[in-house]
């Protein structure tokens, strides 16, 4: 497992099925004997399978604990806290009034910490009761400032405010699926760096919730663009019996590597019916 700031892919087997066929002689032919023989008949391709990779993410969806695949950056929950954890990144609509709190919604960004404090401030009540400030921390990405709840001293509040140094998401609506996702301010632009945003910002999509996991995170460079693919299975559950879907979405950034412009669009590949038999996924029709 990466250990930035902020698991494990399972694998089980595919019994797969075949067919095979036979015939019986054919009569004797009064046919001449230069004639060519009747051409065999053409078999029918085979109907797509369930693959292996298909089933054991089915599995893991099944089994919902497993939600990201080796290697995947995800965020290790702090040994020290014992109650509630909640984390969030604050947004302009959370300062807004009137017709601004209806306006595109997006993660604000400053590069002065007391800015970051300000802002936290004001979403400081958690529960109906205060919660006091019990830290500020800081990295090359963010500011995080740290609340402990009055009512509950087992409890911890982040609030998150990235570094405009780091990224300008004020371009972005988070309410739209496809479209500008901001712009990327650090340098250099690599893929490194847009992998691990990418993987960053699933962690607070409902990507991150039951009945989905990641099936594979990968790069691709082409030209000028960098695009990041978190590629995500959604289970489905059918009703009354019916088979349960496994739906496959792409969930994709694509950054320019000459000003850093950041787009995302999510795309659906395909889907396939499976089912839980005795705590193992198996193929399914109907």
């Amino acid at each position: 497992m990466k250990t930035r700031m902020l698991g494990v892919l399972a694998s089980m087997s595919l019994v797969a099925c075949g067919g095979g066929g036979g015939g019986s002689a054919s009569p004797e032919s009064s046919s001449p004997q230069n004639a060519s023989p009747p051409s065999a008949p053409v078999a029918a391709p085979p109907a797509p399978s369930t693959t292996v990779a298909d089933l054991a993410l089915a599995a893991r969806l099944y089994k919902g604990d497993e939600r990201t695949p080796a290697g995947f950056d995800v965020e290790v929950r702090p040994a020290s806290v014992m109650g509630t954890l909640s984390t969030r990144h604050l947004k302009n609509t959370d300062f807004a009034t009137g017709p601004l709190a209806a306006s595109p919604t997006y993660e604000v960004c400053t590069n002065d910490m007391a800015q970051a404090i300000e802002w936290s401030e004001s979403l400081a009540t958690w529960s109906g009761q205060y919660s006091d400030l019990a830290d500020v921390r800081t990295d090359d990405r963010m500011f995080e400032v740290i609340r402990v709840p009055r009512a509950d001293a087992t409890a911890m509040l982040r609030h998150r405010v990235f570094k405009c140094d780091y990224l300008d998401r004020s371009g972005s609506d988070l309410h739209v699926e496809s479209g500008a996702a901001g712009e990327m301010n650090q340098r250099p632009l690599t893929a490194v760096e847009l992998e691990a945003l990418s993987e960053y910002l699933w962690q607070f999509t409902l990507f991150n919730n039951s009945e989905y996991a990641v099936e594979s995170s990968s790069s691709a460079v082409t030209g000028n663009q960098i695009v990041h693919t978190i590629r995500v299975g959604q289970l489905v559950r059918g009703a009354n019996g019916a088979c349960d879907t496994v739906q496959i979405s792409d969930w994709a950034h694509s950054m320019s590597t000459v000003d850093g412009a950041l787009s995302r669009s999510l795309t659906d590949v395909r889907s396939y019916k499976v089912r839980n038999s005795g705590n193992v996924a198996e193929t399914c029709s109907g």
